[in-house]
């Protein structure tokens, strides 16, 4: 998961490059309290990453974010910790988001306290809308989602198939973005998607789609796979990857952006297939292999 991370104090700053370590792709934004330039900052990064982190008092945080929000279904994730890292608050999106997974896992890693209110976490029962989240399906209409969680809550039946309240799940598209070696094997290339979709728990036959860069597109390795796989591949030229590295602020190689003009080909390949995506996976490095997955949100 990448995030945004803005720090409000010094301390804070400190705290925030211990963060950022331990998520990959996330980027620190340090402004002390100037807060005039703390607004614009969350204006142009809001819709860039897929998580924010506001390290500082909670109400300044809730203020930058109020204009920005939609829905739960598409909002980011928002935490907010404290600048001694005492508590790791999850504020927003704790189900779909993830902000609550990753206020545990912040939390674990800089020893403070996630601090939980969604009622199912706080009773230790299964919440629809998180389950879904972690497979890749979408729930509509939300409004359905409050009533089955309060069922749950309430030690009621909830059923598959029948009831008076219908949630659908909507099954996300899995983009895979992928970067590789000239001359490399279908085999090879088939072994690292393989591992990278095994690390978020899902199989290869789940990739819906797959993106590159169109200097590829007589990698015969690359379209052996594809074709073996039975999906389409969407190639991208180095003028939209660029544009696409732009928005979300992606980190880039300078070894491939010398190379080929831009730099950053696996992540910037699968999030220019989408209008709005959700990182399953930032990339992950194998022998000659480079791969991204995205939800599609």
């Amino acid at each position: 998961m990448r995030a945004a991370i803005f720090a409000l104090t010094p301390r804070g700053a400190t705290l925030a490059e211990r963060v950022a370590a331990l998520l990959d792709g996330s980027q620190s934004f340090v402004k002390g309290r100037d807060f005039d330039r703390l607004r614009p900052l969350v204006d142009e990064n809001f819709n860039r990453f897929d998580a924010l982190i506001f390290i500082g008092a909670i109400g300044i945080a809730v203020r930058m974010i109020a204009p920005h929000l939609v829905s739960k279904l598409s909002d980011p994730a928002v935490i907010c910790l404290d600048e001694r890292g005492r508590h790791v608050i999850s504020l927003l999106s704790g189900h779909v988001g993830g902000a609550n997974g990753l206020a545990r896992k912040i939390a674990a890693h800089i020893d403070g306290e996630p601090v939980i209110t969604t009622a199912t976490d706080v009773e230790q029962l299964p919440a629809i809308d998180a389950i879904t989240s972690e497979i890749g399906l979408t729930p509509f209409p939300k409004e359905a989602i409050k009533v089955i969680n309060r069922a749950v809550l309430d030690g009621e039946r909830v059923f598959v198939t029948a009831g008076e309240t219908v949630l659908d799940l909507i099954p996300q598209r899995l983009i895979a973005g992928i970067g590789c070696r000239r001359g490399i094997s279908s085999a090879e290339i088939a072994a690292a998607v393989e591992a990278a979709c095994s690390m978020i728990g899902q199989s290869s036959a789940r990739i819906g789609l797959i993106a590159t860069v169109d200097i590829k597109r007589d990698e015969a390795g690359l379209i052996e796979y594809a074709t073996t796989l039975g999906r389409e591949i969407k190639f991208f030229d180095v003028a939209t990857l660029r544009s696409t590295v732009e928005r979300y602020r992606l980190t880039e190689s300078a070894f491939v952006k010398e190379k080929i003009g831009a730099g950053n080909v696996c992540e910037a390949a699968a999030l220019s297939c989408v209008e709005r995506g959700r990182f399953a996976l930032t990339k992950q490095k194998f022998d000659g292999v480079t791969v991204a997955l995205i939800w599609e949100k």
